[in-house]
């Protein structure tokens, strides 16, 4: 007969890994002590959403989203697809997944926690299979920032109207965007100023349209930056662009991984006149980035 590793094991898609997921992940560790057992994840690689029709815009990739949740404490980590199969699974069904990998002595859920068919598998559900089959739940209450929970919605929300000041206090880290610099049409380098173009994650939340303070991280090191997102209309651009200015950085990174920390947004998009009035601009946006320390 096979054998498995006592687990207490925490459930939930973990978007962003913000404040919610971080008293979540540190239940699971209290759990997991007490009950002499792993800490492990149970998660999706797709967010439900994409398989039952909504549209959702993610707060994290995969490998962001799981080195958060094992730099927070998870020694086992599984994360599978989310598939039509799966939403029709009766919650004893789901909680048999689990058992088929872990011996569970225990799960941690938030508050609003919910799988199987139609939602069936909530906190009060699992606690009935659990006192049957022998394993606790302990569930999680939401975590209050200025008197709203804490959740991947409302932290969507802020990054999509720009408002990354919030949407960094609700994550507690830097909003980021990774991607591969790609070619573009070279003005910022034409004006003193070159710029580096990713090709973001097309399902990630973008930022609103506007100027931001942020850091770059390439190979060589993290450095200060402005990126602009937006479609560029002083050179009538029509395409949404990402593209940042390192400061103080000189190698071509064309091709190579980027990622974009965001600290914050200094202003929206404006039209110039003229280049020279855009390199001004541009020239002041630096200025204020570098000046930047409590972000």
């Amino acid at each position: 007969m096979a054998t498995y590793e006592p687990a207490v094991v925490a459930l939930g898609m973990f978007d962003g890994v913000h404040l919610g997921h971080r008293a979540l992940m540190n239940r699971l560790q209290e759990e997991a002590k007490l009950l002499h057992a792993i800490p492990a994840v149970y998660t999706f690689s797709n967010h439900p959403l994409e398989v039952l029709g909504g549209n959702v815009r993610l707060l994290s990739g995969i490998r962001e989203r799981n080195m958060l949740l094992r730099s927070l404490g998870a020694e086992e980590l599984e994360s599978v697809p989310f598939t039509r199969e799966m939403a029709s699974l009766s919650p004893e069904a789901f909680v048999d997944l689990l058992s088929a990998k872990w011996d569970v002595r225990g799960l941690v859920v938030g508050y609003n926690y919910t799988c199987g068919d139609r939602g069936a598998g909530t906190p009060e559900t699992l606690r009935e299979i659990g006192s049957r089959r022998g394993f606790s739940v302990s569930v999680v209450e939401p975590v209050l920032l200025e008197g709203e929970p804490v959740s991947s919605t409302r932290i969507r929300e802020a990054v999509e109207r720009g408002d990354i000041t919030l949407a960094n206090r609700l994550l507690k880290r830097r909003y980021t965007l990774s991607g591969t610099v790609v070619q573009n049409k070279r003005i910022g380098s034409r004006i003193g100023f070159p710029t580096a173009n990713i090709d973001a994650n097309p399902k990630r939340a973008i930022p609103a349209d506007g100027v931001y303070a942020t850091f770059a991280s390439v190979d060589s090191g993290m450095y200060r930056a402005v990126t602009n997102i937006g479609t560029n209309p002083t050179v009538n651009g029509e395409k949404l662009t990402i593209e940042t200015h390192l400061i103080d950085f000189h190698a071509d990174i064309y091709g190579q991984p980027l990622s974009i920390l965001f600290r914050k947004r200094m202003r929206g998009e404006l039209m110039f006149d003229s280049l020279d009035a855009l390199k001004e601009q541009i020239r002041l946006d630096v200025e204020e980035a570098e000046l930047l320390r409590d972000a």
